[in-house]
């Protein structure tokens, strides 16, 4: 099965209800919703990002996806559960070792909440093999995390098997793959992409 999780990134403030009514409308899964710091990524989108959630909260029961591009993740972690994600999916990059990044997927699911993980375009899946049992979602970056709008890094979908199930949505702002690879997991690649060249 294949679920589409709308990024909002790219969003106006002043064409935000109206974008979240019509992907309520166009039937999308969940809404993505992109968190950077300013300090993991060069982009500051927090106040945004806590601005959607609530209005997507007030107006929608449309499941949200929070991923998470920051340096203090706990601290993140901790300003978005309030908005009851189904989802928080942080970076394998963001931590310091795999025990750390353990014990921020448990602190995220003892909070009624599914863990993922995210990986940048040069990071080695093998980096995350032995914590694939662990999380609900594995987000493999087609592009650097920080922005919006990036052509798609072709090397990256050597990372991805895909399987018969590949879908591209409207303009390009989500890419979703069922593979058969990373042992099973849903892998959602999710990113507004500039049109490929």
């Amino acid at each position: 099965m294949v679920e589409i999780s709308t990024s909002l990134l790219s969003v106006d403030k002043e064409n935000i209800i109206k974008t979240i009514y019509n992907l309520e409308t166009a039937k999308t899964d969940y809404f993505h919703i992109d968190v950077m710091d300013g300090k993991f990524v060069e982009n500051d989108t927090t106040n945004k990002m806590l601005e959607y959630c609530g209005y997507l909260n007030s107006i929608t029961n449309i499941p949200l996806d929070v991923h998470l591009m920051v340096k203090d993740v706990k601290k993140n972690i901790d300003m978005f559960l309030p908005y009851n994600p189904n989802i928080i999916t942080i970076h394998y990059e963001s931590v310091k070792n795999s025990d750390e990044l353990l014990s921020l997927i448990q602190y995220i699911q003892s909070n009624n909440c599914k863990a993922g993980i995210s990986i940048k375009p040069d990071t080695d899946t093998s980096e995350i093999f032995s914590l694939l049992d662990k999380v609900h979602l594995v987000l493999v970056m087609t592009v650097e995390p920080g922005k919006g709008g990036q052509e798609l890094i072709g090397k990256t979908l050597d990372k991805i098997k895909i399987g018969d199930e590949v879908r591209q949505i409207v303009s390009g702002i989500a890419k979703f793959y069922e593979p058969e690879a990373l042992i099973g997991k849903k892998v959602i690649v999710v990113a507004n992409l500039a049109p490929a060249k």
